[in-house]
């Protein structure tokens, strides 16, 4: 069986145990979980027989306005298999699993996306913002953030007349 082929049954077995859907967006193929079901997919993807998708090469997450997707972008050490896994997060209690567990380079990535989303990570070994200072508020790459009030939009700069 062909690379691909075995791991899109790979995949579609994995869908069915977590409730999945797996899709294909230009060539990659993309499983779409719940966020509790997260920590299991990824173990299982890690662990396939014969086509282990066994490095994290990424982890984001993404606002759709009512919910996250926190994405972990899959591949392996031994194969040209790559595997897209979408958690889809409430947006009001934002909590998932922490992939630390699986692979520890997730460390600084999960806290990126809680320092700029609000993504709790349970069981993330040090949950601390990242970039921004720790008594800054709000959460930048929310699409609710608010960047200026109105006072600042209204404020006109002219230059000297020459």
């Amino acid at each position: 069986m062909e690379n691909k082929e075995l791991l899109r049954k790979r995949v579609d077995e994995l869908a069915s145990k977590v409730n999945g859907e797996v899709e294909e967006i230009l060539g990659m193929l993309v499983l779409k979980v719940k966020g509790p079901y997260a920590l299991e997919a990824l173990t299982t993807a890690k662990s396939f027989t014969d086509i282990p998708c066994d490095f994290l090469h990424d982890l984001t997450a993404v606002d759709k306005i009512d919910h996250f997707e926190v994405v972990y972008q899959l591949t392996s050490w031994k194969g040209p298999q790559k595997l897209r896994i979408k958690a889809v997060v409430d947006r009001e209690n934002p909590v998932i699993d922490s992939a630390t567990r699986l692979w520890q380079g997730a460390n600084y990535m999960e806290r990126e996306a809680y320092d700029m989303f609000g993504i709790q990570f349970k069981g993330h070994p040090n949950l601390k913002r990242i970039y921004l200072w720790d008594d800054f508020e709000g959460y930048p790459l929310r699409k609710d953030y608010v960047t200026e009030t109105a006072e600042q939009r209204s404020v006109v700069f002219k230059l000297p007349a020459e």
